[in-house]
């Protein structure tokens, strides 16, 4: 990897790395559809202006828009809506870590569905230590299913195994399809199902309204988060190998520490640290000596995963 792709990198990893923060300060004036309309919809004009400067063609086959409205669904709208109400009832650190779930969902659903896809020694050891970590950071709160915290952290976990599922999707039917034109068509396609849910439930955000914080928030959301850093992460991919690019999903959670530090002044928990220490060793262990068809697979997954969601 050269100067620039590292740049690149770590640039991806603490815009998505931030998210999780900018969803936390938006929860305070917003409800979670608002903030994910509010982020496909300032995002969406961003990516549509770079997929006209690179004059990006639209598939004409309906089978296309067929699957792109399922990886749409999966991958974007019902994870956003999951991330954005759990990061409100529990830290921003912690949903960053929590969201790390993604490519171990990943590894179980592609060995399910996917033929060319084999249950390694390496995944099951990976799975194996990320899920020890995913149990370690949520602890014995998981058996109180009443409390707000409880129902976050699950909420967020239940995100990641619909990203994994959109990707594994995205593997099966649109692989080698424009990924710059499936990023526009997947932004879109969710705002256009979140839309309804908005207006019909009266949350349309009243913008002169908001305060100046949470202003700031939604459109470093719209504008970066989703923007800017996925444009990036696509141009990281198509000069980088798969799994050089996958480095995002190990970093994201970390930068999400420093920003929850920095912003909302959030301490990690004592079990935070070495549960994520355990949720990066298995996603080690997935990458490990990577075959063909899973590279593929990571760099499929990495099109759907928004660590940022």
């Amino acid at each position: 990897m050269r100067p620039i792709h590292f740049a690149v990198l770590l640039t991806v990893a603490s815009i998505w790395g931030a998210s999780f923060m900018l969803i936390k300060v938006m929860s305070e004036e917003l409800s979670p559809l608002a903030i994910v309309w509010v982020r496909l919809g300032g995002g969406g004009i961003v990516i549509t202006g770079v997929l006209v400067a690179l004059r990006v063609r639209a598939p004409r086959e309906l089978r296309y828009w067929g699957h792109a409205v399922v990886v749409a669904a999966l991958g974007t709208a019902i994870p956003y809506v999951l991330i954005s109400w759990g990061t409100g009832q529990i830290p921003s650190n912690l949903a960053a870590v929590l969201n790390g779930a993604m490519p171990f969902w990943v590894a179980i659903l592609s060995t399910a569905f996917l033929p060319a896809e084999r249950l390694t020694t390496n995944k099951t050891i990976g799975v194996s230590l990320g899920f020890v970590g995913i149990a370690l950071i949520i602890g014995p709160d998981a058996l109180d299913l009443r409390a707000g915290s409880t129902q976050g952290q699950f909420a967020i976990i239940l995100a990641a195994f619909s990203y994994a599922a959109g990707a594994v999707y995205l593997r099966k039917f649109l692989l080698g399809t424009s990924p710059w034109f499936l990023a526009g068509a997947q932004n879109w396609i969710a705002f256009l199902m979140v839309t309804p849910l908005v207006i019909g439930a009266s949350e349309v955000p009243d913008f002169p309204s908001l305060q100046r914080d949470t202003l700031l928030a939604a459109g470093a959301a719209a504008l970066l988060a989703q923007g800017t850093a996925i444009p990036l992460y696509y141009w990281l991919v198509s000069n980088v190998e798969a799994t050089q690019a996958s480095f995002v999903t190990y970093l994201a959670p970390v930068t999400a520490q420093f920003w929850g530090w920095l912003v909302l002044s959030e301490v990690p928990g004592a079990a935070l640290v070495p549960g994520m220490a355990l949720v990066i060793l298995g996603m080690l262990f997935l990458n490990r000596r990577a075959k063909v068809p899973e590279a593929r697979l990571a760099e499929a997954a990495a099109v759907i995963s928004r660590t940022d969601h």
